[in-house]
């Protein structure tokens, strides 16, 4: 490709598409890069039936998984990257890492809960003086929380909380039985801050700029056909096409950052046709690298040259170090006050309650730090410890088929430097020619006191609904488990500890930007993917301040 953008985007998930739109509203003119194809709301599977959309494609072929642990199918593998096609290697313990590959990356499948980050969790490194501090606080970005949130649609809760600051939401959709009964018992317990609330989700109950609001399918995970879920496809991307000044390229596998031999500085992209095999260029006058925390680290890591034998923006040493995620404990039980109810719709979205952090009065006692959230809901559903055989087994699933309740927590997971990722010391390549990486991963005691305490504090919330039936997860899962890792290209005030500066913008290379995951100094105990597109616009703002300025 001849033409020369000014910027050049490498992804088009929750950074990469609030960087387009915002690039583009602001005059310039951009070109974004998808690793996989464009797929039509008509092809996800969210009008099917959930035993039609489930169990059709062998989840292992998505991915190395070396534990042993049954993995769930899905017909919406196709728009995965198979093993085949770019294996990954993992040392330690088992990272399981799934890739997304299309327009809208990762936002075409999540399951939009969204609340935002806390003022504490900007100071958490200052407070217990573990990790690198964030360069910014809640101050610099909310008021980027708050023009994603009306921009995008957002809904949730009135409730100011000290770990779940309020946002700009539409009303939440009611609770279900379940969840008023959950709420209504921990409301019992008598600890303030033990609170029960309405999920931040970026979802809309009501119009919004021509999309119709959620209509309570609950197939979040499966892609919306209607948009009311956040899709940075079906959300962001049309406003950046209506400004005639976006592109996007599907199909194309970008291998390196290509640098100007005379300047230093960035001069675009080289990419692998997924088709056709055959390699191109993409030539632009600032390069974003927002295809996630691992693929932008990749790149960066592949961009060697004899200026950069080390890698791009990689002075620091940092670029794949630092990495966190979150880890993981579930927990579920029948509430008799529901058995026998009769089988009806429960409108509503996939997960409607959100419980923050509440272990900062007690946690010093059980020696960990950070902390988790709970994600909570209820209806119907059928699992496999109901008693009875034959017709009391029956009569056990129709008496318990409406009184499922669930949480499932998320906590915080310290980076350290066992975990890491790096480019494969074997040589081995994907089938574009392109190295693999080889994913470092170690669980240390921290997370181990954690999780006892997420299964602690799960039996007694189920205990305080009166729930039967109670299964708590007893083995850690993997690392990757939630989908959520971040740190590889930490943002940081020194250069010698960090990728980049507060704005996404690398230390090394003035004219190269990350917009994803890999900006963040901690995970915090909270999805990352709200905090990413704040981040994401604010960068975009300074980015396009700073091209006009003739900086870059």
């Amino acid at each position: 490709m001849s033409e020369v953008y000014d910027v050049v985007i490498v992804g088009t998930g929750a950074g990469g598409s609030t960087m387009a739109m915002d690039l583009t509203q602001r005059g310039l003119k951009v070109l974004s890069l998808e690793y996989g194809p464009d797929v039509r709301p008509s092809q996800l599977m969210s009008m099917e039936m959930f035993y039609q959309a489930f169990r059709r494609v062998p989840y292992p072929e998505l991915k190395p998984w070396l534990s042993g642990r049954p993995e769930p199918n899905w017909n919406n593998g196709k728009y995965f990257v198979t093993k085949q096609e770019s294996n990954y290697t993992t040392v330690g313990e088992d990272w399981r890492w799934r890739r997304y590959r299309l327009i809208g990356g990762r936002t075409k499948f999540w399951n939009c809960v969204s609340p935002r980050f806390s003022p504490r969790d900007f100071t958490a490194a200052l407070e217990d003086g573990y990790g690198e501090p964030w360069p910014i606080t809640y101050r610099d970005i909310e008021p980027y929380y708050d023009r994603i949130e009306t921009m995008a649609g957002f809904c949730g809760g009135d409730e100011d909380h000290p770990e779940c600051p309020k946002g700009k939401y539409m009303p939440a959709a009611p609770f279900r039985c379940g969840e008023r009964i959950a709420h209504d018992a921990i409301k019992r317990i008598g600890n303030p801050m033990l609170a029960y609330l309405q999920s931040p989700m970026a979802i809309i109950t009501r119009q919004h700029n021509g999309r119709a609001p959620c209509h309570y399918c609950g197939h979040c995970v499966d892609g919306c056909a209607t948009a009311s879920k956040f899709d940075g496809a079906q959300v962001f991307l049309p406003l950046a096409h209506k400004t005639g000044r976006f592109t996007v390229r599907t199909n194309s596998v970008v291998s390196e950052v290509l640098i100007d031999s005379n300047t230093g500085k960035a001069r675009g992209v080289r990419y692998i046709d997924r088709e056709t095999k055959q390699d191109g260029e993409a030539l632009g006058k600032v390069v974003v690298l927002s295809a996630s925390s691992f693929e932008s680290a990749r790149i960066l890591l592949n961009s060697k040259s004899r200026q950069y034998p080390n890698g791009l923006a990689n002075s620091s040493g940092q670029v794949g170090r630092n990495i966190v995620d979150h880890i993981q404990c579930g927990g579920g039980g029948s509430l008799p006050q529901l058995f026998d109810m009769r089988s009806m719709n429960t409108d509503s979205y996939g997960g409607g309650a959100y419980m923050p952090r509440f272990n900062r009065s007690y946690q010093k006692s059980l020696g960990y730090i950070r902390g988790f959230g709970v994600q909570s809901g209820s209806g119907h559903s059928i699992v496999a410890r109901y008693p009875g055989f034959g017709p009391s087994l029956k009569k056990a699933i129709k008496t318990r088929y409406m009184s499922r309740v669930g949480f499932s927590c998320f906590g915080e997971r310290l980076a350290n430097p066992d975990t890491y990722m790096e480019i494969d010391p074997s040589g081995e390549k994907d089938v574009y020619g392109i190295p693999t990486i080889r994913i470092h991963a170690k669980t240390g005691d921290n997370e181990k006191k954690m999780f006892k305490d997420m299964q602690d504090q799960l039996r007694m919330l189920l205990e305080a609904c009166k729930a039967e039936d109670i299964a708590i997860t007893q083995e850690m899962w993997p690392p990757g488990w939630s989908e959520h890792e971040v740190g590889t290209c930490r943002m940081g005030k020194n250069p010698k500890t960090s990728v980049t500066n507060a704005f996404g913008q690398t230390h090394d290379i003035k004219n190269v930007f990350i917009a994803d995951g890999g900006l963040f100094t901690q995970s915090s105990e909270k999805s990352p993917t709200v905090t990413i597109m704040a981040l994401s616009l604010r960068e975009a703002e300074y980015l396009a301040g700073e091209f006009q300025r003739g900086n870059l």
